[in-house]
């Protein structure tokens, strides 16, 4: 029997990473230091490309963060007052936060509270049977893992009064910007901290009954008494707000329910406001990422590996897409299909990506900070607010960040072609199956009722192929008898996926062509025409690291 996977940390990546190991039949144990699930909203934003993650993880999962979302209007703009009932001094459209649509994704994006999500992680994780997940279970001491010659994790675990050691087949590290795990193998985080300080409050009030029609994202105000940010969790009363404040202001004692009453008040701009004071944290505006994801048995993921500012969303979408990435290669390995070879490529492929995105978010902060101060008239001189829009376009427009990443190292599997171009890889995207691209989204089927994304949820690889793809077809036989290789096979234009040529045009190959797609929805290999079965077992050997048959 496969011992179970270790994992840090029962956060939306921890619990991700369980779910995403239960697809293979792989267990894990989940322990998390806190007692009880946390009531603090944080993070609030499922992008697309995290929600067609979802769909992977049981048929309940996906419905029931969509239920959670927010009401249509609250997703954009982006809007500057004074207090929210003065002036309006100008708005920023975020169109990304609302999805790209059925063209680009059969998933929809979610506006929620981290709370919430993490309920849902935890039900789909249950439900699997193979996660076992122990709250007010803290992590002591590593005691096996990170060496080269390490065939196995070990931790030391304290739980109340008691205390024992905890070995599993590998460990994976979701536990946060102060990673335990990161620090006691000596990891260093690469990139600025500590660049600004934040007070962050979760409170109920009924601000939606004032805002009319100024209805948004973000609100942010920048009163006498009051400058920061509110967010919307559900439009129908639950709130954050976000305040800058100096480092000796940095304490949550000093937050106390009156003075957060005060604050929202002055934000608002409503003196006599009931506000109820749910929770208050604090956090630091972090650009860091680590020296190394992979230590031989020890896999960062999440902000373990990556801290980003919020501008963007981007941060606990980055760490799901990574854990994504790692989960299906941990998996593998840990079956014995895959060589150790095939994990040390999640750090070639996420590191790029994560350093990318970790600096795009904070010239989002930057700019955002520069439209503030132009719209309040305290900004730059001569830099009109017009120009700042301009360069604000990136702040939630992302689809190349979440999309159109392109992978390369040695799981892809190269064919000479390259992607189509674009103005800005930041914001834009275009579809393409270029080996190392996120496998394009197609509707098949009658009525066109099917996406190729829910085809490579199977846990495994899926190779699509046409009418005339029967060699493919042989391979995959081969490939299942011999090397006991997870791989879904459909045949395009068979029974119940039907296609009007679409999907041949969108994936560059004939009836007689094949796309591999590996279990994180990437294509990992092509060949545009019919060719010898050999291409696809040869792609696949060098793919998992195996020798041949």
């Amino acid at each position: 029997m496969t011992q179970p996977v270790i994992v840090v940390g029962a956060g939306p990546v921890g619990l991700g990473t369980s779910l995403e190991l239960a697809r293979f039949g792989v267990p894990s144990v989940v322990l998390e230091q806190r007692p009880a699930p946390s009531t603090h909203p944080k993070t609030r934003n499922f992008n697309t490309r995290t929600m067609e993650i979802t769909r992977g993880w049981g048929s309940l999962a996906y419905p029931r963060f969509r239920a959670v979302d927010t009401p249509p209007g609250w997703k954009s703009p982006i809007r500057f007052f004074d207090n929210v009932t003065s002036r309006e001094f100008g708005h920023l459209d975020t169109a990304g936060f609302e999805g790209p649509g059925p063209a680009i994704s059969p998933a929809l994006p979610v506006m929620s509270s981290q709370d919430r999500l993490e309920a849902i992680l935890r039900d789909a994780a249950a439900a699997t049977g193979l996660v076992d997940l122990r709250l007010g279970h803290r992590v002591t001491a590593l005691l096996a893992g990170s060496a080269p010659t390490d065939d196995h994790a070990t931790v030391r675990v304290e739980t109340g009064d008691c205390e024992y050691e905890l070995t599993g087949s590998a460990l994976v590290a979701a536990d946060g910007v102060d990673s335990f795990v990161r620090n006691a193998i000596g990891v260093p985080l690469e990139g600025p901290q500590g660049i600004h300080h934040f007070v962050n409050c979760y409170f109920h009030a009924d601000l939606e009954s004032h805002l009319g029609d100024r209805k948004g994202v973000l609100l942010y105000v920048a009163g006498s008494a009051a400058a920061g940010v509110l967010q919307p969790l559900d439009a129908r009363g639950r709130w954050l707000c976000q305040i800058t404040v100096q480092p000796d202001d940095w304490d949550r004692a000093k937050w106390g329910d009156e003075r957060v009453t005060a604050w929202v008040r002055a934000a608002m701009g409503v003196d006599d406001l009931e506000v109820d004071v749910r929770s208050v944290g604090t956090w630091r505006m972090n650009v860091t990422v680590a020296e190394r994801f992979v230590h031989s048995r020890v896999v960062l993921c999440g902000d373990a590996a990556h801290q980003f500012p919020p501008t963007g969303g981007l941060g606990v979408n980055t760490g799901i897409q990574g854990m994504h990435n790692v989960a299906w290669k941990l998996a593998l390995h840990v079956l014995g299909i895959a060589d150790h070879s095939l994990l040390d490529t999640y750090d070639d492929e996420r590191r790029g990506p994560a350093r990318r995105t970790a600096d795009q978010s904070y010239e989002n902060f930057q700019n955002v900070a520069r439209l503030g101060a132009a719209i309040y008239g305290f900004g730059e001189q001569g830099l009109s607010a017009d120009a700042i829009l301009t360069e604000t376009r990136r702040y939630g427009n992302h689809l190349g960040v979440e999309f159109g990443t392109r992978y390369s190292s040695a799981a892809v599997v190269p064919d000479g072609t390259t992607p189509p171009a674009v103005a800005d890889d930041y914001s834009d995207y275009i579809q393409s199956a270029t080996p190392g691209c996120r496998a394009p989204h197609v509707w098949i089927g009658p009525d066109h009722a099917i996406s190729t994304v829910d085809l490579f949820t199977s846990g495994g690889f899926t190779l699509l192929t046409g009418s005339d793809g029967g060699t493919w077809l042989d391979a995959v036989a081969e490939l299942r008898r011999n090397l006991r290789i997870p791989l879904a096979a459909y045949t395009i234009g068979s029974v119940g996926l039907d296609d009007d040529g679409t999907f041949f045009e969108t994936y560059g190959i004939g009836t007689g062509g094949a796309v591999l797609v590996r279990p994180d929805g990437y294509v990992a290999w092509r060949s545009s025409r019919g060719g010898p079965a050999n291409t696809l077992v040869d792609a696949l050997i060098t793919i998992l690291g195996r020798n041949q048959p």
